[in-house]
């Protein structure tokens, strides 16, 4: 007798290299359903620890996230996701988790679950010992860096931006000096794309991104690619005034360069739109909250027109 399709699905899940989980979408608190036995080895936990559980739980107390509240935002909007964050397995071991998020809808074109892939991300991360020394202490931390160049253009990657941001946070904190944080958004850049093809806009996001990361030049400044024509930029120790200046120069010189975009609703050319934030960090205070008021700051240059700064 042969196998009904949902038991060779469930033999695929089940013979999967890395982790499978499924959570119900219908749920707010979207519980999880089903996790295959290498997610289990993955975390440490058995089925039965994580069925009806939101598996934000493996984040602990460790929820100052920039990847976090990006999820959360894709999930609420129905999107995929691709995501790196630190967990914690059952007997409290940190881990990379690599996770890819996809919705899954049903024959009306509603989503019913959300399907996760998991990986430990471990081997590809490479550990630092500098930044990962505690700031304040000296005392050796047990957390790892993840690799740190970007393929595409060659800059940081997110999750080494943001544990070099921790690392200057606490920094900061400690000589009560400020920290100004950029997000980047090159405009109009998916008509771009389809205009030019995907070859020439990773070389549009190459050209703007070396434009930009020229701007910031002192070894304490950032920069990094989060994903497509996105960027975060930190620079520890300016004021608002000079944060705001530097943010319309990388506007400036990326207008400059007259990259060629007939599509475009901006300008005929590429341009980019910055969000730009400053803080003189508190001691309640934490990085992720600089990152979020400087994304919401690209929403309202983005809403403005673009090819500006807020």
């Amino acid at each position: 007798m042969s196998d009904t399709p949902d038991e060779l699905y469930r033999r695929l899940a089940e013979a999967a290299p890395i982790g499978v989980v499924l959570v119900d979408a219908t749920n707010p608190e979207h519980p999880l359903v089903y996790a295959n036995q290498e997610f289990c080895h993955l975390c440490g936990f058995a089925m039965n620890e994580l069925l009806g559980r939101n598996l934000r739980f493996l984040q602990g107390e460790d929820r100052e996230q920039d990847a976090r509240q990006r999820l959360r935002e894709s999930l609420e909007r129905g999107e995929a996701a691709r995501v790196l964050l630190r967990n914690y397995r059952k007997d409290g071991s940190l881990f990379w988790n690599e996770m890819s998020v996809v919705p899954l809808k049903d024959a009306a074109g509603f989503i019913t679950h959300f399907a996760g892939f998991h990986r430990d991300a471990g081997e590809r991360l490479k550990f630092d010992p500098r930044a990962a020394r505690d700031s304040v202490s000296g005392a050796q931390q047990p957390t790892a860096v993840a690799i740190r160049d970007d393929r595409l253009t060659g800059l940081y990657t997110e999750s080494y931006l943001e544990e070099l941001l921790k690392r200057d946070w606490a920094i900061a904190q400690r000589e009560k000096r400020s920290i100004a944080l950029f997000a980047i958004d090159i405009d109009a850049l998916d008509t771009y794309n389809t205009t030019f093809g995907r070859a020439a806009g990773e070389s549009a996001i190459r050209r703007v991104a070396h434009c930009v990361s020229g701007c910031l030049r002192r070894a304490s400044d950032v920069t990094a690619r989060v994903e497509g024509g996105n960027l975060l930029a930190f620079a520890p120790g300016i004021d608002p005034e000079q944060a705001l200046r530097l943010a319309n120069t990388m506007v400036e010189r990326v207008r400059d360069m007259h990259i060629h975009h007939p599509r475009s609703t901006v300008l005929r050319y590429l341009t980019i739109s910055v969000g730009v934030a400053t803080l003189v960090p508190g001691a309640n205070d934490g990085p992720a909250a600089l990152t979020e008021k400087a994304r919401v700051a690209l929403q309202k240059a983005k809403k403005a027109g673009r090819n500006r700064v807020a």
